[in-house]
């Protein structure tokens, strides 16, 4: 088999994977295979493109990670593959800018900073979360200990179940167990 018939069959075996991918997905979308260098390029064009792209292209990488994965398992010497949709290339975004010579990295370089402090104000607020669901545990075990009763908590996600059980694991008169179906749970705190 030639390089060109080999390439050839490597961009549909890529092609075919991707459509797949997007089909089980139950994504529409059109793939165009073409050559970039040493890499294969998929432009996707699809009414779904926001939902493929993702937030902050996550999607998107995500499924370039995972086709990769998958065309390395055929072939140690499969080229490497990059996914574009709507000029979205999240594979060397900056390096796409600089060639293209864009004028959107102040833009994006402002749109990161405005990220960086909505993450800060979530920590800062998961911080709280956490604080007050460890005082609430103490405050609980307080009770436990001194009516001797059982206290239920309301019913709470895996994370914040887990902030419950490690803040009272070091007591020694205290047990904790979850309680219910589903990803809400409830907290029982009982004497040992």
């Amino acid at each position: 088999m030639s390089n060109t018939e080999l390439l050839e069959d490597q961009k549909d075996k890529a092609s075919k994977t991707l459509a797949t991918m997007l089909d089980y997905l139950g994504l529409e979308a059109s793939l165009k295979t073409e050559t970039k260098g040493d890499k294969i390029a998929i432009i996707i064009t699809s009414d779904d493109a926001g939902r493929i792209i993702g937030r902050k292209g996550q999607a998107l990488e995500s499924l370039q990670l995972l086709l990769n994965r998958m065309m390395f398992n055929l072939s140690s010497e499969f080229p490497r593959v990059v996914i574009d949709i709507d000029g979205y290339a999240r594979q060397g975004r900056r390096d796409g800018r600089e060639e293209r010579g864009d004028d959107r990295r102040d833009d994006r370089r402002r749109d990161d900073r405005r990220d960086d402090r909505r993450d800060d104000r979530r920590d800062e607020n998961n911080k709280e979360n956490e604080e007050r669901l460890a005082q609430q545990a103490l405050d609980a075990s307080k009770e436990v200990k001194r009516w001797g009763e059982p206290v239920v908590l309301a019913a709470m996600n895996a994370h914040d179940r887990r902030i419950i059980h490690i803040t009272l694991q070091g007591d020694d008169e205290i047990k904790t167990e979850s309680e219910g179906e589903g990803s809400k749970k409830k907290v029982v705190i009982s004497l040992k």
